[in-house]
């Protein structure tokens, strides 16, 4: 395969669906309804981040505890607004159609929600295989590297041969750090202190390369 990738690792959301926009509104949502200030750096702080952390934040701002069942209130909000209209990144089924290798998707939302936004957006019959990892079932959130190398182990592919597509700052850190070809969507260039990576600004241009 040119470029030595044998694979490719997908994030999930905000990489393949649209999804970042849906979970900043609802995080949104329960900080105003906590008293927390919001700020303007708030979506790149947030995008791809651990959700207990965000939680933590959010309580720290707001200097008290959020409702215990603050991730199962988080999770029907968010699940709600999927069914309701979640779109597919653009260029999404053409890519995946194109692609000859093998793929899997690691996040760090619960293989569950993989599974619903892929559904919703009929992008899941393109991982026949379910090869679906999530930071919950390697107990390590991005930037950590862990699930990008259990999606390595779980497609057979050393982790030097795969290549990851991803648009978070924790992302991009975490598959640099997995020692992996690491493909950022990124057309805000958002990452400009960051190295070790190949910026693009659509999928469509991952086709030069997969």
């Amino acid at each position: 395969m040119s470029h030595g990738i044998d694979a490719v690792i997908f994030d999930h959301d905000g990489t393949l669906v649209d999804s970042e926009g849906i979970t900043l509104m609802v995080v949104a949502g329960i900080a105003t309804e906590a008293g927390a200030e919001i700020y303007p750096d708030d979506p790149d702080r947030f995008v791809g981040a651990d959700l207990h952390v965000v939680f933590e934040e959010i309580e720290r701002r707001s200097g008290k505890p959020l409702p215990d069942d603050i991730m199962e209130q988080f999770r029907a909000r968010q699940t709600e607004m999927i069914r309701d209209g979640l779109q597919e990144v653009d260029g999404a089924t053409a890519l995946l159609a194109s692609l000859t290798i093998p793929r899997a998707a690691a996040s760090n939302a619960p293989v569950a929600k993989m599974e619903l936004c892929l559904g919703a957006t009929d992008l899941l019959r393109f991982f026949p295989d379910g090869h679906f990892l999530s930071a919950y079932d390697v107990n390590a959130w991005k930037p950590d590297p862990a699930v990008f190398l259990a999606a390595a182990e779980v497609l057979g592919v050393d982790p030097t041969r795969c290549a990851v597509v991803e648009d978070s700052r924790p992302g991009v850190e975490g598959a640099i750090a997995a020692g992996m070809q690491v493909f950022a969507l990124d057309p805000g260039n958002r990452f400009t202190d960051l190295s070790g990576f190949t910026r693009i600004s659509k999928l469509a241009e991952l086709s030069e390369y997969l």
